[in-house]
């Protein structure tokens, strides 16, 4: 039925990152505080799903973010959204566009802190009556903080998904991420979530995630993340994500 379905395809899409209630800064869900610097951009191109005991959903999905002013980010972002439940056809086609603005308002080199806010819209263009999107537009609301200190950074933050779709509910999320750099080729991090209940029926869930962003040319990058639920797991038996940035 149509609810089972949407219900299952919410909690894992925001598991996966796969319909905006992305919380995300890739290849984590976890965002960090810095825009993309001015009159430059970053195009990502990703591949990324969540496992489940009901099966399997994701997305491909190109983004852009642009400095379009000082200290912010424009963002867009077009998914190829996927839905394959068990014992149903698949599904695939367009999935939610997503609209963002990022505005870092603290920035202090001198002792590493830095934060920002980003808000981020999703429009309904993905057919939610065939899994692939949320039915109606979403408004997550997240506050990003950071501690930058030698080769670590400490990212945390907090953040509101507005839903008002059939059957979901607005929902909280708050994550920590920890990375560290080796030089400029290599970055290692791990990060821990939790979000509140997404969808009427479904409980509260927390997570992890490792991953790494291995630079592989100049101005190009692999990003690539693996993880799984710590409780409610069922909904979130193997999440993974890869990437290609390309800095412009």
């Amino acid at each position: 039925m149509r609810r089972e379905r949407g219900v299952r395809v919410l909690a894992m899409a925001v598991l996966a990152g796969a319909c905006g209630a992305a919380v995300a800064g890739p290849p984590f869900l976890t965002d960090d505080p810095d825009p993309v610097d001015l009159h430059h951009a970053e195009i990502n191109v990703i591949a990324q799903q969540t496992r489940a005991d009901g099966g399997r959903a994701g997305s491909a999905s190109a983004e852009a973010n642009l400095g379009c002013a000082a200290e912010t980010q424009c963002h867009v972002a077009v998914p190829v959204a996927f839905d394959r439940p068990a014992g149903a056809p698949s599904q695939a086609g367009l999935g939610d566009v997503e609209l963002g603005v990022k505005y870092r308002f603290l920035d202090r080199p001198d002792d590493g802190w830095s934060a920002a806010a980003y808000p981020t819209l999703d429009l309904p263009t993905g057919n939610a009556d065939r899994g692939l999107g949320n039915g109606r537009a979403q408004l997550l609301l997240p506050l990003w903080v950071q501690r930058a200190f030698g080769p670590w950074r400490w990212d945390a933050g907090i953040a509101r998904l507005v839903n008002r779709a059939p059957d979901a509910r607005d929902s909280w999320f708050a994550g920590l991420l920890a990375q560290r750099s080796f030089g400029d080729a290599l970055t290692l991090g791990a990060e821990v979530f939790h979000r509140t209940s997404t969808a009427r029926g479904e409980p509260s869930a927390a997570g992890f995630n490792v991953g790494a962003i291995v630079k592989i040319a100049a101005n190009q990058n692999l990003l690539v993340s693996a993880g799984r639920g710590l409780t409610h797991v069922e909904s979130n038996r193997c999440s993974m994500f890869l990437a290609y940035q390309l800095e412009l």
